[in-house]
């Protein structure tokens, strides 16, 4: 069970502006976190907590994306991946290949052109993929506690807004969409 305020057996303290961290601050002459400090800072801890989660699946962040994507996708061809999440089709092969030794998902021959391969969950896939979904949404919850649901949709639109004047999906995560991964 992961508690509020924890990542592993580290404690984290509640978020407090006082006195002496004040003080701190001013006597170090340190300017006040701002807008990327905070969004680097909950997305190293949303990326903590999220790891901790999959490993009760026996997954690491990559796989479980993997998965939901080819939920998404059902029976689509594996190239139809590899142009939706803009990634390398050796990345692609090799995330289908572990997928697939695990029994979470088959590639089937096209019934239309044998050299096309469609990706399908086996059972055990669907499974795991009703998983990631409970787990995926009692994790946006924990990380939205401290927010009303119209302060959670505004802060949506606004980092939706921020995402795309970056040129940056909001649907792909760019640890899987190119780059080195690191991360569990």
């Amino acid at each position: 069970m992961i508690l509020p305020g924890t990542i592993g057996a580290v404690i984290i303290p509640p978020v407090e502006t006082t006195l002496d961290t004040q003080s701190a601050t001013q006597a170090l002459n340190l300017p006040q976190p701002g807008l990327a400090f905070l969004l680097s800072t909950l997305g190293w801890h949303s990326h903590a907590l999220w790891a901790e989660r999959l490993v009760r699946l026996r997954l690491d962040a990559r796989q479980a994306a993997m998965l939901l994507h080819v939920a998404a996708a059902e029976g689509k061809p594996q190239q139809v991946l590899v142009h939706a999440l803009r990634i390398p089709a050796s990345r692609v092969v090799a995330l289908v290949d572990d997928l697939e030794q695990r029994r979470l998902l088959q590639r089937r021959a096209d019934a239309a052109d044998r050299r096309v391969r469609n990706l399908h969950l086996t059972p055990q896939g669907k499974r795991v993929v009703r998983q990631l979904t409970e787990l995926s949404t009692a994790h946006e919850a924990q990380l939205c506690g401290g927010l009303k649901p119209a302060e959670r949709e505004q802060l949506l639109v606004l980092l939706r807004k921020a995402a795309s004047g970056l040129r940056i999906s909001p649907t792909v995560h760019s640890g899987l969409a190119g780059g080195e991964w690191r991360g569990s």
